[in-house]
């Protein structure tokens, strides 16, 4: 499984669509697609799986004040479960 990130960005707010498996090695793919960001929104309507690293990731995202929009039920579980705080 892969994956796919693209960006758009209109109105000092940059939408990052994050597709497939977000694991490890897609990592560092997906902080430089948010990296200086004004603003950041995370779409995870597409996202698959991710794993413990990739969670930690998004997580982080989160608290650094992006808004993370149509995430998966599992997503929303793991990171309820592992963080101690919704998306």
């Amino acid at each position: 499984m892969s994956l796919h990130i693209t960006s758009d960005e209109e109105g000092g707010l940059r939408t990052v669509h994050v597709a497939g498996a977000l694991g490890f090695v897609g990592l560092g793919e997906l902080r430089r697609a948010c990296r200086e960001a004004p603003r950041l929104r995370l779409d995870l309507s597409e996202l698959l799986t991710a794993d413990e690293a990739g969670t930690n990731l998004l997580a982080a995202l989160r608290d650094e004040g992006a808004e993370l929009v149509s995430v998966p039920p599992f997503v929303d579980l793991l990171l309820r479960t592992r963080h101690g705080r919704a998306p």
